[in-house]
């Protein structure tokens, strides 16, 4: 076991130097997304309430003196349910299709090596590359 750990010990420091690497990178780049991503978020929760209050104001006010004032509260009301259940529906729904999640690329490379070790040593390799990713198993 020695010997094939020293004929496997550059190798194994060039990986790990490329695997910090390869997480510094992934890491920026989600950190930029998500960044961008909440401060947009942000901005359109701010603005887009005080748009909708300022809209519900303006339709509960309009109709105030008039016989449906409280058919246009009930409509709001309804409304802003069926906007909460549109909102709930949507976050579930999970990542676009196409769109990679993060830390695809170190997943990747991760099963490469684990299926190069194993063709070098399999003693090395106990388990199947894509179950030793981080998935787990009740047997």
């Amino acid at each position: 076991m020695f010997e094939v750990l020293a004929r496997l010990l550059s190798a194994l420091i060039r990986h790990f130097a490329a695997y910090v690497d390869l997480l510094y990178e992934e890491a920026g780049d989600a950190a930029r997304l998500w960044r961008r991503q909440l401060l947009g978020l942000a901005v359109v929760l701010m603005a887009g309430t005080v748009a909708v209050l300022m809209g519900c104001v303006w339709l509960i006010a309009a109709a105030w003196a008039g016989p449906y004032r409280m058919d246009v509260i009930g409509a709001l009301c309804v409304t802003f349910v069926l906007i909460a259940a549109g909102g709930i529906w949507y976050a579930i729904t999970g990542v676009a299709p196409g769109q990679s999640r993060p830390f695809e690329r170190l997943r990747e490379e991760w099963r490469e090596d684990l299926r190069e070790l194993g063709t070098v040593e399999p003693a090395l390799v106990a388990a199947e590359p894509s179950a030793a990713v981080g998935e787990l198993h009740v047997d």
